[in-house]
């Protein structure tokens, strides 16, 4: 088993792990931009010890950190937009469809750009990992739905950004392998992204008070800080997956499989439906897993 997919697997478990608390921040209705914001702003406070103690500010190539940089200016607003879209939708429904777009568009840009080829059994892994959100979704889940339109249109939004997002980690590990350093930079960017998406929503003046008198403060930067430890650790870790030899397709492809974690959890502590074809959809995701590893 190699590094770079122990590395994709730690990341996946992260990711999942996160993506419930979004989960969390749509239940007990956090303000998304503020919730995004807080978390950007501590996983910087957090990082940049971590940064000068086990690697260097030093980068091969220093336009990668402005790629990462960019690219989660981006992944804030995909942040905020989840949290929306969960509003609108239930994890069962938002998480399999945004796993089954953005996975695709994500191996028709490593072929495209980043000239990935993939061997017979590393296809079949790719395709059962693409086919499990199908089993996913049945005509009663649309019934259970606040708002399906508004909550598909978000999916179609936050799933094709997240595909260039990874491919943006993947170009800047490409060019400087520095996983902690990027990541640091990746932490200002949340912060710039929520800032902006803030302000686009409120303006200046009206965003800086709402951050100083948002409700539930305290509660809000608890989550918001747990939170930005556990996404910190998981970007970390898949872009030493990329750095250590992980195409973007397969890396890609098993960290989407996080929507597994945030709906088994949904479903334990929010009662959110169960059904047998979400056991199902669990066995193959192992079996695609153990094709791609």
């Amino acid at each position: 088993m190699e590094l770079w997919f122990l590395f994709a697997i730690a990341g996946m478990l992260f990711s999942g792990l996160s993506n419930f608390i979004f989960k969390l921040a749509a239940k007990n209705n956090f303000d998304s931009e503020a919730f995004s914001l807080y978390g950007g702003v501590t996983s910087i406070i957090l990082l940049t010890p971590v940064v000068l103690l086990f690697d260097t500010f030093y980068l091969e190539q220093p336009v990668a950190a402005g790629i990462i940089f960019v690219a989660s200016i981006v992944a804030a607003f995909i942040g905020v937009w989840k949290v929306y879209a969960l509003r609108f939708i239930d994890t069962t429904i938002y998480f399999p469809l945004f796993k089954l777009l953005s996975p695709l568009i994500a191996i028709m840009i490593g072929v495209s750009f980043f000239a990935e080829s993939f061997s017979g059994k590393e296809w079949i892994g790719l395709g059962l990992g693409l086919v499990v959100p199908l089993l996913l979704i049945n005509r009663a889940e649309s019934q259970r739905q606040n708002n399906l339109l508004y909550g598909l249109m978000l999916v179609g939004l936050t799933g094709a950004l997240s595909a260039s997002v990874a491919a943006a980690h993947k170009w800047a590990t490409d060019l400087s392998p520095n996983a902690l350093t990027l990541t640091l930079a990746a932490g200002f960017g949340i912060v710039v992204g929520s800032w902006l998406a803030l302000i686009l929503k409120r303006g200046v003046v009206a965003g800086t008070q709402h951050i100083v008198q948002v409700e539930n403060k305290r509660q809000l930067l608890i989550w918001a800080t747990a939170r930005s430890v556990v996404v910190s650790a998981s970007v970390a870790l898949v872009l030493y997956a990329y750095s250590a030899g992980g195409s973007l397709a397969v890396v890609h492809t098993i960290h989407s499989m996080y929507i597994l974690i945030p709906i088994v959890l949904a479903i334990i502590f929010y009662n959110e439906h169960w059904n047998w074809q979400k056991a199902t959809a669990i066995v193959l995701s192992v079996a695609s897993l153990a094709l791609l590893g």
